[in-house]
C-alpha cells in the first residue's frame, strides 16, 4: 500500500481547492500560519464562493469574512 492510498483509507486528501462553488467544509489542517492566524484555523467553517481553474487564487468565506487564498496555499489546506 502506498501513500496515496493510505491517506484515503484514513479520510485524508480532500483539500480546499476540491470545494465547488456555494460548497462548505471545515479545516482539519492548516500549516499556512498566516492564513491560520487570519481565521483559516483547524475547526473552522469555509464556503467556497468562487473556484476558477483559469484564476490563481480562490475566494472562500470563514464567518464574516472573505478571503481570496492562492491555489498554492489551498492545495495544503486539508478539510473535513
Amino acid at each position: 500500500m502506498n501513500g496515496q492510498e493510505t491517506g484515503r483509507a484514513a479520510g485524508a486528501g480532500r483539500n480546499l481547492m476540491g470545494l465547488g462553488d456555494g460548497e462548505t467544509g471545515v479545516i482539519r489542517v492548516n500549516p499556512d500560519r498566516k492564513s491560520a492566524e487570519m481565521g483559516l484555523f483547524p475547526g473552522a467553517c469555509v464556503r467556497m464562493f468562487r473556484n476558477r481553474r483559469n484564476e490563481r487564487s480562490l475566494v472562500i468565506a470563514a464567518g464574516d469574512a472573505r478571503f481570496l487564498v492562492s491555489r498554492v496555499i489551498a492545495k495544503n489546506i486539508e478539510i473535513e
